[in-house]
């Protein structure tokens, strides 16, 4: 009989959250297709890879590949963390693919994050065709609260309600219920190298000032302030099994909808969800799985002006 690495106190809870997270989707586990795993050397990707290239039997059968994208903003740092990928993949035994990005800094105007963001992505698309593969990403719970709140302070809550996203695409977020902390437990439990990248706290980066100082002044004035964020943004994406009577909501959808205490069985999510995929705008009744009706209208004007927002009725009929 085979043996199979046992992984430690911190490994073994993590392992199981990565499990149960990934199977909420309705993603059959094990995974019968390739799996890439992108890995930037930092200390997300690097305890991602590790966790599931040495224990992740559960997730996935037919082998792992390490995918580094090598944006070159640092010179010879940016080399540097290609080189440990590449070293870390034959350590663990499993297979390496790096791409470097051209003009890594993006065109005139643009973002140096939101360009190597889009460029990953179009990497992460095509390698994934090309071996019919899904991309796991180290996509943590803290990055979703951070974005939770990112979107919320820009405006854009209202179509990116769920933060991050569990599954967009070809790309998987497997950690998205685990905490930073535990991230660096894991690294030091199983002795793993990473490199920090030093434009995580560029203060060029409004991104690297909330989560150095916006983030923790937060946590230390509302302990479960976090937590909250992160339970928001994944109730938003996963329906419950409870459903409640004649509640009222109005959106953005889906924050919303789990943050006012509307639940949805997933069986009307998924009626819902296809619903508003095939018309965004929709206002109407529909008639919902085990004897419940879901009713949207227009809201009322507020302020003397009329506002695009909809109001939502859940009962049981």
């Amino acid at each position: 009989m085979k043996k199979y690495p046992v992984p430690g106190a911190v490994g073994s809870l993590m392992i199981r959250e990565v499990v149960k997270l990934l199977r909420s989707t309705g993603i059959t586990l094990p995974i019968t297709s390739h799996i890439l795993i992108s890995c930037s050397a930092g200390p997300d990707s690097m305890a991602l890879a590790h966790l599931i290239a040495k224990y992740g039997r559960r997730v996935g059968l037919a082998g792992f590949t390490l995918l580094h994208v090598n944006h070159g903003w640092r010179g010879e740092e940016s080399d540097a963390d290609e080189e440990l990928v590449r070293e870390f993949a034959s350590n663990l035994k499993v297979g390496f693919l790096s791409k470097r990005l051209p003009n890594g800094k993006g065109k005139k105007g643009e973002s140096w994050e939101n360009a190597a963001r889009l460029g990953r992505k179009k990497v992460f698309v095509a390698e994934a065709r090309r071996l019919s593969a899904y991309v796991l990403t180290g996509h943590h719970a803290d990055d979703l609260a951070e974005t939770l709140l990112w979107r919320l302070f820009t405006g854009n809550s209202r179509t990116h309600g769920a933060g991050i996203l569990i599954k967009e695409g070809v790309e998987l977020r497997p950690f998205l219920r685990i905490r930073k902390e535990q991230i660096f437990s894991y690294l030091k439990e199983e002795n793993i190298p990473f490199r920090i990248d030093s434009s995580n706290a560029d203060p060029r980066f409004l991104r690297a000032q909330m989560r150095r100082v916006l983030m923790p002044q937060m946590e230390n004035l509302f302990p479960q302030s976090i937590q909250h964020l992160i339970d928001i943004g994944l109730a938003a994406q996963l329906p419950t099994k409870e459903s409640s009577p004649s509640l009222l909501v109005e959106e953005p959808w889906p924050t919303l909808f789990a943050a006012n205490g509307l639940k949805l069985r997933q069986a009307h999510w998924k009626v819902l969800s296809e619903k508003l995929r095939r018309d965004p705008n929709w206002l109407g009744e529909l008639h919902l799985p085990q004897g419940w009706r879901l009713k949207c209208e227009k809201a009322g004007p507020r302020g003397g002006k009329m506002r695009g927002h909809r109001r939502w009725v859940l009962e049981q009929v």
